[in-house]
Protein backbone atom coordinates (compact mmCIF):
# COMPACT_ATOMS: atom_id res chain seq x y z
CA UNK A 1 0.00 0.00 0.00
CA UNK A 2 2.65 2.32 0.86
CA UNK A 3 4.51 1.66 -2.54
CA UNK A 4 1.11 2.64 -4.34
CA UNK A 5 1.15 5.67 -2.00
CA UNK A 6 4.43 6.72 -3.21
CA UNK A 7 4.29 5.73 -6.64
CA UNK A 8 1.18 8.22 -6.72
CA UNK A 9 2.92 11.27 -5.40
CA UNK A 10 6.39 10.39 -7.66
CA UNK A 11 3.76 10.76 -11.04
CA UNK A 12 2.05 13.58 -9.53
CA UNK A 13 5.20 15.41 -8.92
CA UNK A 14 6.44 14.33 -12.25
CA UNK A 15 3.64 15.98 -13.83
CA UNK A 16 4.10 19.27 -11.53
CA UNK A 17 7.55 18.87 -12.80
CA UNK A 18 6.26 18.36 -17.03
CA UNK A 19 3.91 21.13 -16.18
CA UNK A 20 6.42 23.70 -14.88
CA UNK A 21 9.28 23.31 -17.66
CA UNK A 22 6.95 23.59 -19.93
CA UNK A 23 8.08 26.79 -21.67
CA UNK A 24 6.08 30.30 -21.68
CA UNK A 25 5.35 29.91 -24.98
CA UNK A 26 3.05 27.42 -24.60
CA UNK A 27 0.66 30.06 -22.17
CA UNK A 28 0.64 31.99 -24.70
CA UNK A 29 -0.09 29.57 -27.69
CA UNK A 30 -3.28 28.08 -25.00
CA UNK A 31 -4.22 31.66 -25.29
CA UNK A 32 -4.09 31.89 -28.51
CA UNK A 33 -6.20 28.73 -29.21
CA UNK A 34 -8.95 30.10 -26.93
CA UNK A 35 -9.10 33.06 -28.78
CA UNK A 36 -9.35 30.85 -32.47
CA UNK A 37 -12.04 28.72 -30.77
CA UNK A 38 -13.96 31.47 -29.75
CA UNK A 39 -13.90 32.98 -33.04
CA UNK A 40 -14.60 30.07 -34.96
CA UNK A 41 -17.85 29.53 -32.33
CA UNK A 42 -19.04 33.12 -33.46
CA UNK A 43 -18.25 32.27 -37.47
CA UNK A 44 -20.21 29.16 -36.41
CA UNK A 45 -23.31 30.98 -35.37
CA UNK A 46 -22.81 33.49 -38.45
CA UNK A 47 -22.55 30.94 -40.56
CA UNK A 48 -25.78 29.28 -39.41
CA UNK A 49 -27.95 32.53 -39.16
CA UNK A 50 -26.94 32.74 -42.69
CA UNK A 51 -28.07 29.76 -43.58
CA UNK A 52 -31.26 29.92 -41.75
CA UNK A 53 -31.29 33.76 -43.95
CA UNK A 54 -31.05 31.91 -46.93
CA UNK A 55 -32.90 29.07 -46.11
CA UNK A 56 -36.26 31.61 -45.69
CA UNK A 57 -35.14 33.41 -48.82
CA UNK A 58 -35.27 30.53 -51.06
CA UNK A 59 -38.50 29.26 -49.56
CA UNK A 60 -39.97 32.88 -50.34
CA UNK A 61 -38.58 32.35 -53.54
CA UNK A 62 -40.43 29.82 -54.40
CA UNK A 63 -43.84 30.30 -52.82
CA UNK A 64 -43.19 33.46 -55.56
CA UNK A 65 -42.68 31.33 -58.77
CA UNK A 66 -44.86 28.66 -57.86
CA UNK A 67 -48.06 31.25 -57.19
CA UNK A 68 -51.37 31.54 -59.56
CA UNK A 69 -50.38 35.57 -59.89
CA UNK A 70 -47.15 34.61 -60.92
CA UNK A 71 -47.92 31.84 -64.00
CA UNK A 72 -50.67 34.54 -64.64
CA UNK A 73 -48.58 37.64 -65.46
CA UNK A 74 -45.94 35.14 -67.12
CA UNK A 75 -46.94 36.61 -70.87
CA UNK A 76 -46.82 40.10 -69.64
CA UNK A 77 -43.18 39.62 -68.38
CA UNK A 78 -42.45 37.85 -71.80
CA UNK A 79 -43.85 40.84 -74.03
CA UNK A 80 -42.01 43.57 -71.70
CA UNK A 81 -38.93 41.48 -72.19
CA UNK A 82 -38.89 41.30 -76.02
CA UNK A 83 -40.23 45.55 -76.00
CA UNK A 84 -36.84 46.02 -74.26
CA UNK A 85 -35.11 43.74 -77.04
CA UNK A 86 -36.69 45.41 -79.97
CA UNK A 87 -35.71 49.29 -78.25
CA UNK A 88 -32.24 48.17 -77.64
CA UNK A 89 -31.69 47.40 -81.77
CA UNK A 90 -32.81 50.89 -82.12
CA UNK A 91 -30.06 53.00 -80.80
CA UNK A 92 -32.44 56.48 -81.32
CA UNK A 93 -35.03 54.89 -80.30
CA UNK A 94 -32.95 53.17 -77.01
CA UNK A 95 -31.01 56.17 -76.53
CA UNK A 96 -34.93 58.42 -76.33
CA UNK A 97 -36.15 55.91 -73.56
CA UNK A 98 -32.92 56.06 -71.61
CA UNK A 99 -33.01 59.77 -71.62
CA UNK A 100 -36.85 60.07 -70.60
CA UNK A 101 -36.09 57.06 -67.75
CA UNK A 102 -33.00 59.73 -66.59
CA UNK A 103 -35.30 62.46 -66.33
CA UNK A 104 -38.33 60.41 -64.35
CA UNK A 105 -35.29 59.44 -62.26
CA UNK A 106 -33.09 62.29 -61.53
CA UNK A 107 -34.33 64.98 -62.83
CA UNK A 108 -33.92 67.28 -66.18
CA UNK A 109 -31.01 69.59 -65.01
CA UNK A 110 -29.00 66.76 -63.92
CA UNK A 111 -30.05 64.69 -66.86
CA UNK A 112 -29.22 66.76 -69.36
CA UNK A 113 -25.89 67.65 -67.70
CA UNK A 114 -24.84 63.57 -67.97
CA UNK A 115 -25.80 63.94 -71.40
CA UNK A 116 -23.49 67.28 -72.31
CA UNK A 117 -20.76 65.42 -70.12
CA UNK A 118 -21.15 62.21 -72.87
CA UNK A 119 -21.18 64.18 -75.74
CA UNK A 120 -18.89 66.32 -74.93
CA UNK A 121 -16.41 63.28 -74.06
CA UNK A 122 -17.32 61.43 -77.05
CA UNK A 123 -16.62 64.36 -79.67
CA UNK A 124 -13.01 64.42 -77.43
CA UNK A 125 -12.29 60.88 -78.38
CA UNK A 126 -13.42 60.95 -82.23
CA UNK A 127 -11.26 63.86 -82.06
CA UNK A 128 -8.20 61.77 -81.40
CA UNK A 129 -8.53 59.87 -84.30
CA UNK A 130 -8.49 62.37 -86.56
CA UNK A 131 -5.53 64.17 -88.00
CA UNK A 132 -4.91 68.19 -89.02
CA UNK A 133 -3.55 67.16 -92.51
CA UNK A 134 -2.25 71.26 -93.04
CA UNK A 135 -0.62 70.64 -89.26
CA UNK A 136 0.95 67.36 -90.52
CA UNK A 137 2.48 68.83 -93.61
CA UNK A 138 3.59 71.69 -91.66
CA UNK A 139 5.50 68.84 -89.53
CA UNK A 140 7.09 67.09 -92.62
CA UNK A 141 8.64 70.34 -93.78
CA UNK A 142 10.21 71.17 -89.79
CA UNK A 143 13.94 71.00 -89.67
CA UNK A 144 14.91 70.77 -86.17
CA UNK A 145 18.43 71.98 -85.08
CA UNK A 146 19.72 67.71 -84.38
CA UNK A 147 18.53 65.32 -86.32
CA UNK A 148 18.29 62.77 -84.01
CA UNK A 149 17.15 58.26 -85.00
CA UNK A 150 14.70 56.81 -83.47
CA UNK A 151 14.98 53.01 -82.71
CA UNK A 152 11.59 51.61 -82.92
CA UNK A 153 11.45 48.34 -81.14
CA UNK A 154 8.70 46.02 -81.50
CA UNK A 155 9.40 42.51 -80.82
CA UNK A 156 6.71 40.21 -82.68
CA UNK A 157 5.32 37.01 -81.97
CA UNK A 158 1.88 35.46 -83.90
CA UNK A 159 1.45 38.82 -84.82
CA UNK A 160 -2.40 38.65 -86.82
CA UNK A 161 -2.02 39.62 -90.54
CA UNK A 162 -4.45 43.42 -89.94
CA UNK A 163 -2.45 44.46 -86.53
CA UNK A 164 1.02 43.62 -88.34
CA UNK A 165 0.23 45.81 -91.43
CA UNK A 166 -1.52 48.56 -89.30
CA UNK A 167 1.48 48.82 -86.96
CA UNK A 168 3.79 49.40 -89.56
CA UNK A 169 1.71 51.66 -91.61
CA UNK A 170 1.50 53.56 -88.58
CA UNK A 171 5.20 53.83 -88.38
CA UNK A 172 5.65 55.04 -91.86
CA UNK A 173 3.64 57.71 -91.50
CA UNK A 174 5.36 59.44 -88.89
CA UNK A 175 6.34 63.07 -89.53
CA UNK A 176 9.56 63.12 -88.27
CA UNK A 177 11.40 60.46 -90.55
CA UNK A 178 14.87 60.03 -89.35
CA UNK A 179 13.66 56.13 -87.54
CA UNK A 180 14.56 52.41 -87.79
CA UNK A 181 12.07 49.99 -87.44
CA UNK A 182 13.55 47.06 -85.34
CA UNK A 183 11.69 43.91 -85.48
CA UNK A 184 12.75 40.91 -83.46
CA UNK A 185 10.66 37.60 -84.60
CA UNK A 186 9.86 35.03 -82.08
CA UNK A 187 7.05 33.74 -83.95
CA UNK A 188 6.31 29.90 -84.23
CA UNK A 189 6.26 27.56 -87.53
CA UNK A 190 2.69 28.02 -88.01
CA UNK A 191 2.92 31.83 -88.44
CA UNK A 192 5.68 32.31 -91.16
CA UNK A 193 3.23 35.35 -92.81
CA UNK A 194 4.72 37.25 -90.12
CA UNK A 195 8.15 37.16 -91.72
CA UNK A 196 6.70 37.27 -95.30
CA UNK A 197 4.44 40.74 -94.35
CA UNK A 198 7.82 42.11 -92.40
CA UNK A 199 10.20 41.31 -95.61
CA UNK A 200 7.93 42.98 -97.98
CA UNK A 201 7.74 46.16 -96.08
CA UNK A 202 12.03 45.93 -96.18
CA UNK A 203 12.15 45.72 -99.27
CA UNK A 204 10.42 48.97 -100.38
CA UNK A 205 11.77 50.96 -96.78
CA UNK A 206 15.64 50.09 -95.77
CA UNK A 207 14.66 51.82 -92.72
CA UNK A 208 12.63 49.05 -91.21
CA UNK A 209 14.94 45.84 -89.67
CA UNK A 210 13.49 42.32 -89.63
CA UNK A 211 15.36 39.66 -87.41
CA UNK A 212 13.99 36.16 -87.27
CA UNK A 213 14.39 34.81 -83.87
CA UNK A 214 15.75 30.89 -83.83
CA UNK A 215 13.12 30.14 -80.68
CA UNK A 216 10.67 32.54 -79.25
CA UNK A 217 12.78 34.37 -76.06
CA UNK A 218 10.10 35.88 -74.46
CA UNK A 219 8.49 39.30 -74.16
CA UNK A 220 12.07 40.59 -72.69
CA UNK A 221 14.42 38.14 -74.63
CA UNK A 222 12.80 39.13 -78.01
CA UNK A 223 12.90 43.03 -77.09
CA UNK A 224 16.18 42.75 -76.17
CA UNK A 225 17.00 41.14 -79.17
CA UNK A 226 15.20 44.48 -80.79
CA UNK A 227 17.92 46.37 -78.43
CA UNK A 228 20.72 44.74 -80.30
CA UNK A 229 19.92 45.54 -83.76
CA UNK A 230 19.04 49.39 -83.37
CA UNK A 231 21.69 52.35 -84.14
CA UNK A 232 19.86 55.14 -83.15
CA UNK A 233 20.12 57.86 -80.39
CA UNK A 234 16.61 57.38 -78.63
CA UNK A 235 14.83 54.39 -78.37
CA UNK A 236 11.09 54.06 -78.15
CA UNK A 237 9.02 50.84 -77.20
CA UNK A 238 5.93 49.81 -79.03
CA UNK A 239 3.83 47.04 -79.11
CA UNK A 240 3.21 44.77 -81.81
CA UNK A 241 -0.60 45.10 -82.05
CA UNK A 242 -1.07 48.83 -81.49
CA UNK A 243 -1.06 52.17 -83.55
CA UNK A 244 1.10 55.80 -83.16
CA UNK A 245 -0.11 58.93 -84.35
CA UNK A 246 1.51 60.24 -87.10
CA UNK A 247 3.00 63.47 -84.75
CA UNK A 248 4.36 60.76 -82.13
CA UNK A 249 8.08 61.48 -82.71
CA UNK A 250 7.53 64.95 -83.83
CA UNK A 251 6.70 65.59 -80.49
CA UNK A 252 9.09 63.85 -79.10
CA UNK A 253 11.47 65.83 -81.00
CA UNK A 254 10.37 68.91 -79.46
CA UNK A 255 10.43 67.50 -76.21
CA UNK A 256 14.21 66.24 -76.48
CA UNK A 257 15.61 69.61 -78.28
CA UNK A 258 13.65 72.07 -76.32
CA UNK A 259 13.74 70.82 -73.08
CA UNK A 260 16.52 68.66 -73.30
CA UNK A 261 14.49 65.30 -72.51
CA UNK A 262 16.05 61.82 -72.19
CA UNK A 263 12.85 59.84 -71.06
CA UNK A 264 9.37 60.73 -71.91
CA UNK A 265 6.14 59.91 -72.00
CA UNK A 266 2.82 60.55 -73.57
CA UNK A 267 -0.78 60.53 -73.00
CA UNK A 268 -2.96 57.06 -74.39
CA UNK A 269 -5.87 55.91 -76.06
CA UNK A 270 -7.63 52.36 -75.89
CA UNK A 271 -9.27 51.58 -79.54
CA UNK A 272 -11.80 48.50 -80.40
CA UNK A 273 -11.24 48.05 -84.38
CA UNK A 274 -10.22 50.57 -85.45
CA UNK A 275 -8.75 54.22 -83.92
CA UNK A 276 -12.57 55.80 -84.84
CA UNK A 277 -13.69 53.54 -82.10
CA UNK A 278 -12.08 55.05 -79.27
CA UNK A 279 -13.55 53.49 -75.51
CA UNK A 280 -10.91 55.14 -72.93
CA UNK A 281 -8.73 58.22 -73.33
CA UNK A 282 -5.78 57.88 -70.39
CA UNK A 283 -4.46 61.78 -69.68
CA UNK A 284 -1.58 60.73 -67.45
CA UNK A 285 -0.18 63.33 -64.55
CA UNK A 286 3.84 64.65 -64.74
CA UNK A 287 6.06 62.28 -63.51
CA UNK A 288 5.86 61.50 -59.60
CA UNK A 289 7.63 58.63 -58.44
CA UNK A 290 5.22 57.59 -55.55
CA UNK A 291 2.10 57.40 -58.11
CA UNK A 292 4.57 55.49 -60.63
CA UNK A 293 5.14 52.37 -57.51
CA UNK A 294 1.58 52.58 -57.00
CA UNK A 295 0.85 52.06 -60.62
CA UNK A 296 2.59 52.16 -64.06
CA UNK A 297 0.87 55.07 -65.06
CA UNK A 298 3.15 56.06 -67.87
CA UNK A 299 2.96 53.03 -69.89
CA UNK A 300 2.51 54.45 -73.80
CA UNK A 301 4.20 55.33 -75.34
CA UNK A 302 7.65 55.70 -73.74
CA UNK A 303 10.47 57.19 -75.08
CA UNK A 304 14.33 56.96 -73.96
CA UNK A 305 17.96 57.99 -74.59
CA UNK A 306 19.99 54.55 -75.46
CA UNK A 307 22.71 55.77 -73.21
CA UNK A 308 20.44 55.10 -70.05
CA UNK A 309 20.57 51.61 -70.90
CA UNK A 310 24.45 51.18 -70.45
CA UNK A 311 23.51 52.18 -66.85
CA UNK A 312 20.25 50.23 -66.07
CA UNK A 313 20.51 46.87 -67.86
CA UNK A 314 18.86 45.03 -70.53
CA UNK A 315 15.02 43.54 -69.91
CA UNK A 316 14.77 41.09 -67.02
CA UNK A 317 12.53 37.82 -68.31
CA UNK A 318 11.48 37.51 -64.03
CA UNK A 319 9.47 40.59 -65.14
CA UNK A 320 7.82 39.35 -67.57
CA UNK A 321 3.88 40.43 -68.00
CA UNK A 322 5.51 43.88 -66.44
CA UNK A 323 8.29 44.03 -68.49
CA UNK A 324 8.10 47.68 -69.24
CA UNK A 325 7.36 48.17 -65.47
CA UNK A 326 10.39 47.41 -64.29
CA UNK A 327 12.71 48.93 -67.24
CA UNK A 328 10.68 52.38 -66.26
CA UNK A 329 11.38 52.52 -63.27
CA UNK A 330 15.04 51.50 -63.67
CA UNK A 331 15.11 54.06 -66.33
CA UNK A 332 13.59 56.78 -63.93
CA UNK A 333 16.06 56.37 -61.26
CA UNK A 334 18.86 57.44 -64.01
CA UNK A 335 17.04 59.60 -66.11
CA UNK A 336 18.47 63.50 -65.94
CA UNK A 337 14.95 65.56 -67.57
CA UNK A 338 11.64 63.64 -67.70
CA UNK A 339 9.33 65.09 -69.64
CA UNK A 340 5.63 64.23 -69.77
CA UNK A 341 3.75 65.23 -73.24
CA UNK A 342 0.30 65.75 -72.58
CA UNK A 343 -1.00 64.75 -75.81
CA UNK A 344 -2.61 61.31 -76.46
CA UNK A 345 -0.65 59.98 -79.32
CA UNK A 346 -0.60 56.25 -79.20
CA UNK A 347 -3.62 54.11 -79.98
CA UNK A 348 -3.79 50.59 -77.87
CA UNK A 349 -5.58 48.73 -79.34
CA UNK A 350 -8.36 46.34 -77.13
CA UNK A 351 -9.07 42.76 -78.27
CA UNK A 352 -9.31 39.97 -76.46
CA UNK A 353 -5.78 38.46 -75.78
CA UNK A 354 -4.57 42.04 -74.93
CA UNK A 355 -4.24 43.56 -71.33
CA UNK A 356 -6.01 46.78 -73.07
CA UNK A 357 -9.22 44.39 -73.05
CA UNK A 358 -8.92 42.97 -69.54
CA UNK A 359 -6.38 42.72 -66.49
CA UNK A 360 -7.53 39.31 -66.55
CA UNK A 361 -6.13 38.42 -69.25
CA UNK A 362 -2.51 37.81 -68.05
CA UNK A 363 -2.62 37.56 -64.46
CA UNK A 364 0.75 36.99 -63.96
CA UNK A 365 1.79 40.67 -64.44
CA UNK A 366 0.47 41.39 -60.81
CA UNK A 367 3.36 39.37 -59.34
CA UNK A 368 6.11 40.25 -61.89
CA UNK A 369 4.71 44.08 -61.25
CA UNK A 370 4.69 43.48 -57.35
CA UNK A 371 8.94 41.81 -57.73
CA UNK A 372 9.24 45.27 -60.16
CA UNK A 373 8.33 47.59 -57.25
CA UNK A 374 10.31 45.74 -54.51
CA UNK A 375 13.48 45.14 -56.86
CA UNK A 376 13.16 49.04 -57.28
CA UNK A 377 13.01 49.70 -53.24
CA UNK A 378 16.18 47.72 -52.90
CA UNK A 379 18.08 49.92 -55.36
CA UNK A 380 16.98 52.96 -54.01
CA UNK A 381 17.86 52.18 -50.40
CA UNK A 382 14.23 52.30 -49.15
CA UNK A 383 12.24 49.44 -46.68
CA UNK A 384 8.75 48.94 -47.77
CA UNK A 385 6.62 46.27 -48.52
CA UNK A 386 4.42 46.14 -52.24
CA UNK A 387 0.59 44.80 -50.95
CA UNK A 388 -2.29 44.83 -53.31
CA UNK A 389 -4.79 46.95 -53.00
CA UNK A 390 -8.28 46.51 -54.05
CA UNK A 391 -7.74 47.41 -57.37
CA UNK A 392 -6.29 45.21 -59.97
CA UNK A 393 -2.94 46.45 -61.20
CA UNK A 394 -2.12 49.21 -58.28
CA UNK A 395 -0.13 48.25 -55.45
CA UNK A 396 0.09 49.82 -52.10
CA UNK A 397 3.65 50.34 -50.72
CA UNK A 398 4.00 50.61 -46.95
CA UNK A 399 7.42 51.82 -46.11
CA UNK A 400 9.49 51.11 -43.46
CA UNK A 401 9.87 54.55 -41.17
CA UNK A 402 12.91 54.86 -40.18
CA UNK A 403 13.71 56.34 -36.46
CA UNK A 404 10.73 58.41 -35.10
CA UNK A 405 10.91 61.85 -36.98
CA UNK A 406 8.72 64.08 -35.93
CA UNK A 407 5.10 64.46 -37.54
CA UNK A 408 3.15 67.66 -37.40
CA UNK A 409 -0.27 67.83 -37.47
CA UNK A 410 -1.67 71.02 -38.67
CA UNK A 411 -5.91 72.25 -37.78
CA UNK A 412 -7.01 75.75 -38.65
CA UNK A 413 -10.07 76.71 -37.07
CA UNK A 414 -12.28 79.97 -36.24
CA UNK A 415 -14.70 79.58 -33.21
CA UNK A 416 -15.12 75.56 -33.54
CA UNK A 417 -14.33 75.33 -29.90
CA UNK A 418 -16.07 72.15 -29.45
CA UNK A 419 -15.08 70.53 -32.42
CA UNK A 420 -11.37 71.71 -31.97
CA UNK A 421 -11.26 69.74 -28.73
CA UNK A 422 -12.60 66.76 -29.58
CA UNK A 423 -9.91 66.80 -32.42
CA UNK A 424 -7.38 67.02 -30.30
CA UNK A 425 -8.48 65.07 -27.31
CA UNK A 426 -8.75 61.95 -30.03
CA UNK A 427 -5.25 62.64 -31.23
CA UNK A 428 -3.95 62.48 -27.86
CA UNK A 429 -5.61 59.26 -26.34
CA UNK A 430 -5.74 57.04 -29.52
CA UNK A 431 -2.02 57.92 -31.02
CA UNK A 432 0.30 55.20 -30.25
CA UNK A 433 3.35 57.64 -32.06
CA UNK A 434 4.94 59.67 -29.44
CA UNK A 435 6.64 62.34 -31.75
CA UNK A 436 4.40 64.39 -33.20
CA UNK A 437 3.16 68.12 -32.22
CA UNK A 438 0.13 69.89 -33.07
CA UNK A 439 -0.34 73.34 -35.07
CA UNK A 440 -3.81 74.82 -34.85
CA UNK A 441 -3.95 77.66 -37.11
CA UNK A 442 -5.87 80.69 -36.03
CA UNK A 443 -8.04 82.20 -38.30
CA UNK A 444 -9.81 85.46 -37.01
CA UNK A 445 -11.82 84.12 -34.00
CA UNK A 446 -14.03 86.36 -32.24
CA UNK A 447 -15.24 84.64 -29.28
CA UNK A 448 -13.62 84.53 -26.01
CA UNK A 449 -13.92 80.80 -25.01
CA UNK A 450 -11.79 80.02 -28.41
CA UNK A 451 -8.74 82.35 -26.64
CA UNK A 452 -9.45 80.89 -23.49
CA UNK A 453 -9.19 77.36 -24.67
CA UNK A 454 -6.00 78.42 -26.88
CA UNK A 455 -4.55 79.69 -23.64
CA UNK A 456 -4.95 76.30 -21.97
CA UNK A 457 -3.79 74.28 -25.41
CA UNK A 458 -0.37 76.69 -24.88
CA UNK A 459 0.74 75.14 -22.15
CA UNK A 460 0.70 71.57 -23.47
CA UNK A 461 4.49 70.90 -24.38
CA UNK A 462 3.61 69.45 -27.86
CA UNK A 463 0.80 72.00 -28.67
CA UNK A 464 0.92 75.35 -30.82
CA UNK A 465 -1.37 78.12 -31.67
CA UNK A 466 -0.18 79.73 -34.76
CA UNK A 467 -1.85 83.21 -36.18
CA UNK A 468 -3.37 83.55 -39.53
CA UNK A 469 -5.70 86.59 -40.54
CA UNK A 470 -6.25 86.43 -44.26
CA UNK A 471 -9.86 86.04 -45.94
CA UNK A 472 -10.36 81.91 -45.18
CA UNK A 473 -8.51 79.65 -47.98
CA UNK A 474 -7.93 76.51 -46.79
CA UNK A 475 -4.91 76.12 -48.97
CA UNK A 476 -3.38 79.09 -48.45
CA UNK A 477 -3.86 78.23 -44.50
CA UNK A 478 -2.43 74.95 -44.43
CA UNK A 479 0.69 76.28 -46.59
Amino acid sequence: MQDRYNEENHRHYRAEEKERSVSPDADALKEKLRLEKEVSKEYRALYFDKAKEYDALFQAYQATVTSFAWKMTKPLRASLDLAKRILKSNRATYLFCKGIKGILRDGPIYTWKRVKRKICQDKKNRDWSKYDEKELAMQRQYLFPRQIKFSILVPLYNTPEDFLKEMIASVQAQTYPNWELCLADGSDDEHPQVGTIVMQAAQKDERIQYRKLSKNLGISGNTNACIEMATGDYIALFDHDDILHPSALYENMRAICEKGADFIYTDEVIFERTTKNITATHFKPDFAIDNLRANNYICHFTVFQKSLLEKVGLFRSECDGSQDFDMVLRLTEQAQKIVHIPKPLYFWRSHPLSVASSLLAKPYVFESAKRAVRDHLDRVGLEGEVLDSAALSIYRVKYKIKGEPLISILIPNKDHVSDLRKCIVSIQEKTSYPNYEIIVIENNSEEEKTFQYYQFLEKQPNVRVVRWEGKFNYSAINN
